[in-house]
């Protein structure tokens, strides 16, 4: 049905103009406000330095709203719901990406999405419906849900919901290709994922989400949420975003300033630890291919490193760690004390109490700095008491020089001498005592971070215990990724570090973190609350990541964590979600649910032989008939390089910050989390995914990468993992 021949439609075109209208007036109004903060931020600058924090907020926050109303202009909102509150007149709200509120009368013409009877859009179909407002819970019933297609301020089209229609609308979005589909994921958001958005800031969540979920969007959605409803305390700069490259950074960027939200801190974990840490964080090994190089080991060998790597990531080994630092600092007071020649600066006690009991709140190295600090002063009253025994012992001397000298020229010369040696050896005691303080902190134990972790394990070495790990760190020219957060747990206890201003971190693709990480980022940032994403199928890191959930919800959380399954896939069609469950299904993780496929079918996926050129002949076909986006996904890294070299198709790199569009070569490890509209598998074959875990969570991966078109190609004979 044309738009035009929809009952409501001159209804709704006049309310599209007057919003329109307001949306211009109002445009008027933010542009002012904006130059005016503008104005009063560079008087802050020149005049009032005090309030320039202030003043950059207001700033920042006018040229958002400016921003957020000139991209409401082109699409103001995309539905509209009819709700008839228990005792009152039914009311109409139309809800859009980006509020807008009229200043003359404070009269909401756009709900955001984020406010509290957006709910109602989220949660249910017609009929008796309750959303919870800031003042109690609101019971009624929802009468209307329409539907609005928007472009460029132009109705396009218009559809009344019920459960057939919205299903119908659900459809046709997932059937977009890849950058179509950003762009509706608010108007689509289902109830599952409606939860872990509006989930309560104040409490930690983890969320198993199946592939295709929509677990990374809706984290970055709850972001957004999280700022509108709890803006009186938190700003973009409170919240911390991990995830598991840059690569994959990249991919998400835009989602955030499409919500509105801009400045919210995005990084990875090891670059994090390196802003925390500065110049103390020590180099470590180049991680790209680390994956390949696991899944390349022997089996016994790589369980023999995964050992060593889940044991550095567990709170078992942080608690040892901690214990160990412990007695490490029970060894810096100095059995002997401190003297300055005869002079008794701190008795072994006296030391023992300033840096084991009045400085404890403090790190290490700044307990010796305070120590330092109050060295100078009791070493200038030392020189000061050795200078004036010199001087009495002088004038002593000089007194006493008459019972053993006769002649008055020879006593003379001789008390010359006397007072010349007492300046001499003045002069020299407060040379020592300037160098004193800086060369007596040279006797205390070593504290920079890296140091003492290998110090660490050439204990645990001698020790015996853990020998395998300790051999393994000790001869490692360069940490690695489990390495960084027992030193920054050192550096914790040893330097003075930056508390950041985090109040949430949301933890993506978490599956691969470990406990000490997480504990780690508790520590670092007290007050924050955690958002923690992932799937356990998708754990293609497993060597160093977890193996349950458990290891956040109890080990790190002590329980005060909820968990939330999301189960839908509404990434993949029918067809080829069917055909990466095969491998769940061949090795799966006890207690993890099979993923369910929105009803949305496609091409069956092929499976057949193929070498490198059959994919680039495939590649190019598809590219031709409108994927927009194609994978050549393999493990070959040789194979990939010839049709790189070949095509002049660019290889994704995880730590790259672009995201390259067209036809890409990817290796195996570098797909999670993103997706493609079609993907080619280089080498299913039995060789490149033998029936072990591993390589099982890796095919699994390679698989649902794939929105619309998935054909794996294998030599001599395919992966049992794809047996059905």
């Amino acid at each position: 049905m044309a738009v035009s021949e929809h009952p409501a439609y001159r209804a709704e075109k006049m309310h599209l103009d007057e919003t329109l209208q307001v949306i211009f007036r109002e445009k008027q109004v933010a542009r002012k406000d904006r130059l005016d903060a503008e104005g009063a931020l560079s008087n802050a600058r020149m005049y009032d330095p005090d309030a320039l924090p202030i003043r950059e907020m207001l700033y920042a926050r006018a040229v958002q709203n400016e921003k957020n109303l000139s991209a409401a202009e082109k699409r103001p909102y995309f539905t509209r719901i009819d709700f008839t509150e228990t005792g009152k007149q039914s009311q109409t709200y139309y809800i859009g990406k980006y509020g807008v509120l009229k200043s003359d009368t404070l009269e909401s013409q756009v709900i955001d999405w984020r406010a509290p009877v957006a709910n109602l859009y989220y949660s249910g179909q017609i009929g008796p419906l309750k959303y919870t407002a800031p003042d109690g819970e609101v019971e009624g019933e929802l009468t209307l849900k329409r539907q609005f297609g928007i472009e460029d301020s132009r109705l396009i089209s218009i559809f009344d919901t019920d459960i057939v229609a919205q299903d119908k609308y659900l459809k046709d979005v997932l059937s977009q290709t890849t950058g179509d589909r950003l762009k509706e994921i608010i108007t689509t958001i289902q109830a599952e994922q409606n939860y872990v958005i509006r989930y309560p800031l104040e409490k930690n969540l983890v969320v198993q989400g199946v592939a295709g979920s929509g677990k990374t969007t809706i984290a970055l959605h709850r972001i957004a949420y999280l700022l509108y409803t709890y803006q009186k305390r938190l700003q973009p700069e409170n919240m911390l975003i991990l995830a598991p490259s840059p690569l994959f950074l990249n991919f998400i960027s835009q989602v955030l300033p499409d919500l509105g939200v801009e400045s919210v801190r995005q990084t990875t974990f090891p670059r994090f630890v390196q802003q925390i840490l500065g110049p103390a964080c020590p180099k470590t090994a180049d991680s790209s291919g680390e994956i390949h190089q696991m899944l390349s080991l022997p089996g016994e060998e790589l369980e023999a490193r995964s050992r060593v790597m889940r044991y550095k990531g567990s709170t078992e080994f942080m608690r040892r760690l901690e214990k160990w630092l412990d007695d490490y600092e029970a060894r810096f007071p100095l059995e002997e004390g401190l003297k300055f020649g005869p002079v008794v600066l701190y008795t072994p006690e006296e030391l023992r109490k300033f840096l084991l009991e009045d400085e404890k709140p403090f790190p290490l190295r700044r307990r010796l700095e305070e120590l330092k600090k109050q060295l100078k002063l009791r070493v200038k009253g030392a020189v000061h008491q050795l200078c004036d025994w010199y001087a009495r012992e002088c004038d002593r001397r000089i007194l006493a020089l008459p019972k053993t000298v006769a002649g008055k020229a020879e006593r003379t010369a001789r008390g010359e001498k006397l007072h010349q040696s007492m300046l001499e050896r003045q002069a020299e005691v407060k040379k020592r005592g300037a160098a004193f303080p800086a060369q007596a902190l040279k006797l205390f134990p070593e504290t920079d971070p890296a140091r003492l972790y290998r110090l660490f394990w050439q204990e645990m070495q001698e020790t015996g215990i853990l020998p395998e790990a300790a051999a393994a760190t000790l001869e490692a020219k360069r940490f690695s990724r489990e390495d960084l957060a027992p030193i920054a747990l050192i550096a914790q206890r040893t330097l003075e570090l930056k508390r950041p201003d985090i109040r949430h971190i949301v933890i993506d693709e978490a599956q691969d973190f470990n406990a000490f990480e997480v504990c780690l980022l508790r520590r670092l940032a007290r007050s924050a609350t955690f958002t923690i994403v992932g799937d356990l199928m998708q754990g293609i890191a497993g060597y160093r990541g977890i193996a349950s959930w458990r290891e956040f919800t109890q080990d790190v959380f002590q329980g005060k964590c909820q968990t939330h399954e999301l189960v839908t896939s509404y990434r993949n069609t029918v067809e080829i979600m069917d055909t990466a469950a095969r491998v769940m299904k061949n090795l799966p993780i006890p207690g993890l649910k099979a993923p369910k496929p929105v009803l949305r079918h496609g091409d069956a996926p092929t499976l057949c032989p193929g070498t490198a050129r059959d994919a680039a002949a495939l590649a190019k076909k598809w590219q031709a008939e409108g994927m927009a986006s194609v994978a050549i996904v393999g493990r070959n890294s040789k194979a990939l390089e010839a049709l790189s070299r070949e095509e002049g198709w660019p290889i994704l790199n995880p730590e790259a910050e672009s995201y390259p569009a067209g036809v890409v070569l990817a290796p195996a490890d570098t797909v999670k989390g993103l997706e493609f509209d079609a993907v080619i598998l280089l080498d299913g074959d039995a060789e490149r995914y033998p029936a072990r875990p591993l390589d099982a969570r890796l095919l699994y991966v390679c698989l649902t990468r794939a929105l619309h078109r998935l054909t794996i190609f294998y030599k001599n004979a395919p992966s049992p993992l794809l047996k059905a």
